[in-house]
């Protein structure tokens, strides 16, 4: 069973936050190295600016462990982000709880602006 797998059986019972077959979009969530929705808008969350927000709409290179940190965080698909600073590491919100990633982990997260 690879990591997705066992966080999408793992998270399956959160109200609201479960990782699904689907992102918000409706498009299948991502099991290549490549993002599945083609005509998607969602930027990696490198490109906002310190007090922006997004929603994340997917994790680039969904199989890897380095993504795997990430969904291990609580950053899956339909989750609210603010962009807090940028340097010396990207510093992000989510709910009560910021989180400090390098530019590598931070580029893996894409979201849409809201």
């Amino acid at each position: 069973m690879t990591p997705i797998e066992r966080l999408r059986n793992g998270l399956r019972g959160l109200q609201g936050r479960a990782w699904g077959e689907t992102c918000p979009d409706g498009n299948p969530v991502p099991e290549a190295s490549r993002c599945a929705a083609v005509d998607c808008d969602s930027i990696p969350l490198t490109a906002l600016k310190p007090g922006e927000t997004g929603t994340v709409t997917c994790l680039q290179e969904p199989g890897t462990l380095e993504t795997g940190k990430l969904a291990a965080m609580g950053v899956l698909p339909g989750s609210a982000v603010e962009l807090r600073q940028r340097y010396p590491a990207f510093v992000f919100r989510m709910g009560h709880s910021e989180f400090a990633v390098d530019r590598e982990l931070a580029s893996r997260i894409r979201v849409r602006r809201e």
